[in-house]
C-alpha cells in the first residue's frame, strides 16, 4: 500500500497491523532545542510514545540481537563511538588518507538531497549521515532511525550541539514503519554488516524507496589479508557479516538495486544504489 494523503505538518508512519491506519507525529518531534513527550496518536485509537523527542514505534529493548549489536545498547558505547572510533575508521581500515569530511563530502555529492525530500538515516548511530544532509538541506525532512534507545540519546544530543533538527525514531530496519514509495534518499553508513538478515533490511529499502529514489551505501567488503580474515572472522561469530564485492554487487541485484557508482578504499565500499 503507497502512503495515503498525509499531513503536511509532522511525520506518517502506517500502522502495523493494519496499512489503512497511520500514526502522525507532529513536526515539533524534529524541534530538538525543545523538548517533547508525549504520544503520537492514530484513527485506531492506538499510540505510540514520544519521549524526549524520540519517537518509540518499537518500544523496550528487541529480541534476538546478535552479541556484536548488544555493544549498541551501552550508554557508553553511543558517548565515545564518532569521536574514538567512527570518525577515523575509514582511514584506519582502509589505509588511506580519507577524512570524516571526504565523507562528508562524498555523501553529498552523490546522495544529492534536496529540500522537500524524505531522507532516511537507516541504522544511524549517532546520526552522522542525518546531521550532514540536514545542515546541507535544511527544509529535507531527515528521520535518523535506530533500535538503540542510547545511540539514539546521542544522535540528538550531537544533533543539538549542532543546532540541526531531526526526527528521531526507534525502529527497527527489517520493519521500517513507511509506506511503499515514500522515501527520496536513503542512507547507510556501515550498519548493513550489523544487521541481523540484511536481506530483509534491504527488502525494506526497496520497498520503501521511490522508483526514482536513491540509496547511499557504506560497507564494509570480506577482507582479502590473512590478518584481516582472522579479524573478520571473530566478528562473524559475533553477527556481523562480510561480502566480497561480486557478492555485494549480487545481494544489491538480487533486492531490486543496481549500482550506479562506487569507490573502493581497501575493504571499505561506498555505492550510490537506484531502484531497478
Amino acid at each position: 500500500m503507497t502512503q495515503p494523503a498525509s499531513h503536511t505538518d509532522g511525520l506518517t508512519l502506517k500502522h502495523p497491523l493494519d496499512e489503512r491506519h497511520f500514526y502522525h507525529v507532529p513536526a515539533a518531534a524534529a524541534r530538538l532545542q525543545e523538548r517533547l513527550n508525549g504520544d503520537a496518536g492514530c484513527a485506531t485509537g492506538d499510540t505510540i510514545g514520544i519521549r524526549d523527542n524520540i519517537i518509540e514505534y518499537l518500544p523496550g529493548k528487541p529480541s534476538g540481537i546478535t552479541p556484536a549489536q548488544q555493544s549498541n545498547f551501552l550508554t557508553a558505547t553511543a558517548q565515545f563511538y564518532e569521536d574514538s572510533w567512527r570518525k577515523r575508521s575509514i582511514g584506519i581500515l582502509s589505509g588511506e588518507d580519507f577524512s570524516f569530511e571526504d565523507e562528508r563530502e562524498l555523501l553529498l555529492q552523490w546522495a544529492q538531497p534536496k529540500a522537500g525530500e524524505l531522507v532516511l538515516d537507516l541504522g544511524c548511530s549517532t546520526g552522522f549521515y542525518a546531521r550532514s544532509i540536514k545542515a546541507h538541506s535544511p527544509n529535507a525532512q531527515v528521520v535518523a532511525i535506530d533500535f538503540s534507545a542510547p545511540m539514539l540519546d546521542e544522535t540528538r544530543n550531537r544533533a543539538l550541539a549542532a543546532g540541526t533538527d531531526l526526527y528521531l525514531l526507534k525502529a527497527d530496519v527489517s520493519r521500517l514503519p513507511f509506506y511503499a514509495q515514500s522515501a527520496d534518499l536513503l542512507v547507510c553508513g556501515g550498519s548493513l554488516n550489523e544487521f541481523r538478515s540484511p536481506a530483509a533490511a534491504l527488502h525494506q529499502m526497496r520497498r520503501v524507496i521511490k522508483d526514482d529514489g536513491r540509496l547511499f551505501m557504506m560497507h564494509l567488503l570480506r577482507a582479502d589479508t590473512f590478518a584481516g580474515s582472522l579479524a573478520q572472522k571473530a566478528s562473524g561469530v559475533g553477527g556481523i557479516s562480510f561480502w566480497s564485492e561480486t557478492e555485494s554487487l549480487k545481494l544489491f541485484n538480487d533486492h531490486g538495486f543496481r549500482v550506479e557508482k562506487s569507490r573502493k578504499l581497501g575493504i571499505v565500499y561506498f555505492s550510490l544504489l537506484r531502484p531497478e
